[in-house]
């Protein structure tokens, strides 16, 4: 976005999530959030505009994954999927004034670009409302804070989390969590406050959590403007394309 009074229309193309190294061709996922910061600083250098408000629209689901492995389980926490991709966009948020608009509630397994566009333009409009408006309303679900180790169980702390409910009205689904060994279970999950308590049986001591870090997950939690909760994880492993 830009502020009022000025009119300008972007095309930003999505680097290809194909070639022999997914990660890097040309511009692959783990770089794409450094060079959508440089971009930024850029643009707002030759608008001698520092701050200038940007808002990306974060990639919605999609099932498939890679030219090397396209067939993937698009609620696997593991797979080569979009999820990597999404992670990068949010790193735009390191710098100021600038937003994501979350969609990972959104989109199609089977089609890269979903014919629904009247969600994504919905939040767009409220981050435009906040951010150029300076109107007081809630842009944002629930973004992840920080998680804290309780006896067997992980909890998940977040920001905009007020009235942290799910739109189904059963229990959070989307949540995996490891120990030391990156083996990857499926997280109960209940709500408790402004907080998300995980545990699994055959984990004894968590350590790990991944939230909708997937090509299509399955997602449920949002706040009390029924805004969806931000997809992350809490490990720094890099997948290897094989």
């Amino acid at each position: 976005m830009v502020p009022r009074g000025t009119q300008h229309s972007l095309l930003f193309r999505v680097p290809e999530v194909n070639g022999d190294n997914w990660f890097h061709r040309v511009i692959g996922m783990k770089e794409y959030g450094d060079v959508l910061q440089s971009w930024i600083r850029r643009y707002r250098k030759e608008w001698n505009n520092d701050k200038m408000h940007f808002s990306v629209v974060m990639l919605p689901g999609y099932g498939k994954g890679t030219n090397n492995n396209p067939d993937i389980d698009p609620a696997s926490p593991t797979a080569m999927s979009w999820a990597w991709m999404r992670e990068s966009q949010m790193k735009v948020l390191e710098l100021p004034y600038t937003s994501v608009v979350n969609t990972i509630d959104l989109g199609d397994e089977k089609n890269v670009h979903p014919v629904d566009k009247l969600p994504i333009g919905i939040r767009l409009a409220l981050a435009a409302e906040k951010y150029t408006l300076d109107k007081d309303v809630v842009a944002e679900g629930p973004i992840f804070k920080e998680v804290k180790p309780l006896n067997n169980t992980l909890v998940v702390y977040f920001k905009n989390a007020h009235g942290l409910k799910t739109v189904d009205g059963n229990a959070p689904v989307g949540f995996w969590i490891s120990d030391g060994s990156m083996q990857w279970h499926k997280a109960e999950a209940k709500i408790v406050g402004e907080t998300v308590v995980l545990s699994n049986g055959d984990i004894i001591d968590p350590k790990f959590v991944r939230y909708a870090f997937a090509g299509k997950p399955d997602v449920n939690l949002v706040n009390s403007a029924d805004l969806p909760a931000y997809p992350f994880r809490t490990d720094n492993e890099i997948p290897i394309d094989e």
